[in-house]
């Protein structure tokens, strides 16, 4: 989605990106198209499984960017050991990760620890209508499989092997938008720009591009 690219090109006065679980499918685009867009001088994947695919990218968009250092780092951003030693970036980059992770409190926690000035946040939220009190989530990975069914109706939540355990491979959490900035909000964040884009996710759900700003 371009609208994802744009949001982290046009961040003010950013030289480095850090990217969180974005190779999947993309293959880092989230990351690597803005790095070049902002002339980067430090690129950081942090992942976790085959980065082959991004690498590749990766070599490539090193070739724009002759006086970058990049850095990939194969390692399950749920768990407090991946952080160490990171070196703190201007923005991080969470893009459809928050909703896979059992942990994500902690890990928007330690993001926002190696990030300096923005976090760039887009994902399926539930609509706000759904429940009855503001920021609110649900865990929806254990949902009966026809509830499942017709929250997923014309979204891209793809029908999944039923589990009884976490499974980041899952969506496990419908947030709505409003839990989300709440959330960041809770370790000093405030939202900078905020923005829905329409029909993308079925009728169920909305989908949020959010940068938050650190505090000051």
């Amino acid at each position: 989605m371009q609208l994802k690219q744009d949001l982290v090109a046009n961040l003010p006065d950013v030289s480095s990106l850090r990217d969180f679980g974005g190779c999947y499918i993309v293959e880092g685009r989230y990351l690597l198209e803005p790095a070049k867009a902002l002339g980067a001088s430090f690129v950081s994947m942090v992942d976790h499984g085959d980065m082959s695919a991004y690498q590749a990218r990766a070599d490539d968009a090193a070739m724009h960017l002759p006086d970058a250092r990049f850095e990939a780092v194969n390692a399950d951003f749920r768990y407090p050991a991946a952080y160490v030693g990171l070196e703190p970036v201007d923005a991080s980059i969470l893009f459809e990760v928050l909703l896979h992770q059992e942990n994500y409190s902690e890990v928007v926690r330690n993001v926002t620890n190696t990030s300096t000035k923005f976090v760039c946040v887009a994902q399926p939220c539930l609509r706000e209508e759904w429940f009855p009190l503001p920021a609110s989530s649900t865990l929806l990975q254990f949902w009966d499989e026809e509830l499942k069914d017709e929250i997923r109706s014309d979204s891209f939540w793809p029908k999944e092997e039923v589990t009884t355990t976490f499974t980041s491979a899952s969506w496990m959490w419908g947030h709505t938008t409003s839990h989300l900035i709440n959330l960041f909000g809770g370790y000093g964040w405030t939202l900078e720009h905020g923005e829905v884009v329409p029909n993308v996710c079925g009728a169920h759900w909305e989908f949020p591009l959010l940068v938050f700003r650190s505090p000051a």
